[in-house]
């Protein structure tokens, strides 16, 4: 769909998509980051999913003084909904995503625009990397990466020695618009984490080269989160793990990879199968025995031989929960990991510092 962009004529060169929800705090200092942009052929898709804060009303000052700007208000339904309501408007040739509690450099959308291949009948993926901030500015650390093209038939490359699955952030991508419209991907709504990691792998199977770059021009905010975890039904954290499992056997498949090429795929894998595993144990998730023994069998029997080469777990008890999973003793290890929990040995639950996407 053509539209009269910033130049009059032609669609606008990228969509900005900005998924908001209670960031009457941050929004201001995220959208005018992005309009500062030395880059200027964008819009900006703001996406206000049903804020009780003053989020709708600030999108729409904003709005009303840059015609780059269009809002949009809809009732909450969760961040993938409003990235796939961005999806649904935007008109750019490509698009990138912003979250509303974080900010971008001057050259963000330059250099990812820039980083394009020529040749403009084949589509690829731009991965740049991004610094992690606390709230008063502080670099916590840094997501680098160096400069490199990789071809489709280099794709194994991606999966086997660069691990790209820890690259599964929303942020400091550009996505190619009709590609995405051509094999209709959008973010699973039934899914409440690793959604954009799920995007990014679907897109890459269809797409034609890869090019990483050094810049980093995103600054994610990091808010200290340690007093609460989120919990998720289990249905959700299985749906999720189910869709992930489908991915890799289709990018196996695609790009002939061995069992043991696919290591950092299964091991990224195995995260989501820990998240589902532990989630009915999870403070303020009460969940009756019964119900929970049906999910460790739903578990287990998805794909033993993966969880018996790939769910490595760090705790002595954990371990010994894998063995009781692996010989389907469930009632055993229920009674074993709800015994951990009583204790207050909590580290069984969490796993290792780094277990997150």
């Amino acid at each position: 769909m053509e539209r009269s962009g910033i130049n009059g004529t032609q669609r606008c060169k990228i969509s900005v998509i900005v998924p908001v929800y209670k960031a009457e705090e941050t929004l201001s200092k995220c959208i005018s980051s992005i309009l500062e942009q030395s880059f200027p052929d964008f819009e900006l898709l703001l996406i206000n999913d049903g804020s009780p804060d003053d989020s709708g009303l600030i999108c729409e000052d904003w709005g009303g003084k840059d015609k780059r700007i269009r809002v949009f208000h809809q009732l909450n339904t969760g961040v993938s909904a409003a990235r796939n309501k961005g999806l649904v408007e935007a008109t750019g040739q490509y698009v990138c995503f912003v979250d509303s509690d974080d900010w971008i450099k001057t050259d963000y959308l330059k250099d990812l625009y820039d980083a394009l291949l020529s040749d403009n009948s084949k589509s690829g993926l731009i991965i740049h990397g991004f610094a992690e901030c606390s709230l008063d500015g502080r670099v916590i650390s840094e997501t680098k990466l160096q400069d490199k093209i990789l071809y489709e038939k280099q794709f194994a490359e991606a999966f086997i020695q660069d691990d790209i699955c820890r690259l599964g952030y929303i942020c400091s991508k550009l996505y190619r618009k009709d590609l995405l419209d051509k094999y209709d991907i959008t973010f699973n709504t039934e899914v409440a984490c690793c959604e954009d990691l799920l995007f990014m792998l679907e897109y890459l199977l269809h797409c034609d080269y890869i090019v990483y770059g050094k810049s980093i021009h995103y600054i994610y905010i990091k808010y200290d989160r340690s007093l609460s975890i989120r919990v998720n039904p289990f249905e959700s954290e299985y749906i999720c793990l189910l869709q992930y499992m489908s991915l890799a056997e289709r990018i196996k498949h695609k790009y002939d990879l061995s069992s043991e090429e696919m290591e950092a795929v299964y091991r990224s894998l195995m995260i989501c199968f820990r998240r589902a595993l532990k989630t009915d144990y999870q403070p303020g998730n009460p969940v009756f025995r019964k119900e929970r023994l049906m999910h460790l069998k739903k578990l287990v029997d998805t794909r033993q031989e993966v969880i018996r080469f790939y769910y490595r777990p760090v705790y002595k008890i954990d371990q010994f929960g894998k063995y009781l999973l692996l010989h389907r003793m469930f009632y055993l290890y229920d009674l074993l990991i709800t015994t951990v929990f009583a204790l207050g040995i909590r580290s069984v639950f969490l796993g290792p510092k780094k277990e997150a996407l």
